[in-house]
């Protein structure tokens, strides 16, 4: 906005008046994009927007004025790679190339072209490399933001996010979603006993018999130590209690650590109407208290009586 406005001035001070007129509504369409991105948090479509806008805009100026018009490409072929994805950036850059060709205005002799077709496409590559570069390096630090390094699972930061679209989903739709909380019994002597590097292979082995026994819309995260939680989208309580069977039997029955056999605790819940992901979350880890203290190996659906206890 401040690069062009005093430019669209200049314009209409000179007589220029379509030019200064499409620098203006350049400037006013800036504005006011930023301003609905600021109060809307949507950057997506505003950048979108603003893309096809300057991208247009500069061609269309460019085309009027002739060479003058053409430095300000530049600058707009960078801008369009830091506001969508830099495939489609290539393609606005790509188009709005081929415009000016195809009509030519812009251009006094042909060695113009081709030194301007040759100079926007080195920036576009430039540019390019380093929108492609920056977005697998976004990708790469999300993915460690959000996934459990020696599980390969989704830690308790995409927990916490995926619980809570969970929520608004099921109000929405109001629809069932259950929660499991899974605790190995008696880690603490694998890793006392036998080393670390024990207890890592034996979460590692558990995580990917879990991750093999559930369905592919079913989410699996680290919680924290040996304990995980299993978000189960449109399961009821009845469905928890065969989730539960199923997992204590298939872990009883294929788990293996340094000693032996190992077995775990569940403590399940179904997602009440109007409950935040924290209540629900915390019902979930009282049943998997209850279903240790009752001796482990075991599962307990909230909301069932003290006796209802799924064991393998």
């Amino acid at each position: 906005v401040f690069g062009i406005l005093p430019f669209a001035v200049y314009r209409f001070v000179s007589g220029q008046l379509i030019v200064g007129l499409v620098d203006t509504v350049i400037v006013l369409c800036i504005s006011g994009a930023v301003l609905y991105a600021w109060r809307t948090g949507d950057t997506r479509r505003v950048g979108m927007f603003l893309a096809v806008l300057i991208m247009l805009g500069t061609t269309v100026v460019a085309s009027m004025l002739g060479v003058v018009g053409l430095f300000w490409m530049y600058s707009t072929l960078l801008a369009t790679f830091f506001l969508v994805n830099h495939r489609l950036a290539g393609i606005f850059a790509l188009v709005a190339m081929l415009l000016l060709v195809i009509h030519g205005k812009a251009f006094q002799t042909t060695p113009q072209v081709i030194s301007f077709v040759v100079t926007a496409l080195l920036v576009s590559l430039f540019a390019f490399i380093f929108a492609a570069r920056t977005d697998a390096m976004r990708l790469q630090l999300e993915t460690l933001a959000t996934r459990d390094p020696l599980t390969g699972v989704d830690n308790r930061r995409a927990m916490e996010k995926e619980l809570q679209i969970a929520v608004e989903i099921s109000k929405r739709l109001h629809a069932t979603c259950g929660l499991v909380m899974l605790d190995l019994d008696h880690f603490k002597r694998i890793n006392d006993g036998h080393g670390h590097d024990a207890g890592d292979q034996v979460l590692i082995s558990f995580a990917s018999l879990i991750q093999k026994s559930i369905r592919k819309v079913d989410r699996l995260f680290r919680f924290g130590g040996e304990e995980f939680v299993l978000l189960l989208p449109g399961t009821d309580a009845a469905g928890l209690r065969e989730v539960n069977s199923k997992l204590l039997s298939k872990i009883a029955a294929e788990l293996r650590g340094p000693a032996g056999p190992v077995t775990s605790s569940m403590g399940a819940a179904v997602l009440e109407p109007d409950e935040d992901w924290r209540s629900w979350l915390a019902r979930a880890d009282a049943a998997l208290y209850r279903a240790k203290n009752s001796g482990r190996n075991r599962a307990i659906v909230d909301g069932d009586p003290d006796g209802a206890i799924d064991e393998p």
